[in-house]
């Protein structure tokens, strides 16, 4: 799979949590009671995924960028030797 595409699908799935738990927070009174950890584990590994998939993808873009730009291996080796 692509990065880019586990990207926008882990985002839009935390979008549509966001929203649900907004609704059952708003609709049930003792949301969400026992299930709270659960909860908190469901958005924490969705920030996580997504945050990871779009660094991943942002540095893929880069890469990809700077073969369509054609840079000289000499500039390539010396910015990667600058930052390290």
């Amino acid at each position: 799979m692509d990065y880019e595409l586990i990207f926008y699908v882990s985002g839009g799935v935390l979008a549509v949590s966001a929203v649900l738990v907004s609704i059952l927070g708003l609709k049930v009174e003792r949301f969400p009671g026992r299930a709270a950890p659960l909860v908190a584990i469901w958005f924490v590994a969705l920030v996580g995924l997504s945050t990871t998939f779009a660094v991943l993808h942002s540095q893929h873009e880069e890469e990809h960028r700077e073969a369509e730009a054609g840079l000289p291996q000499a500039t390539q080796e010396a910015e990667e030797e600058e930052s390290e």
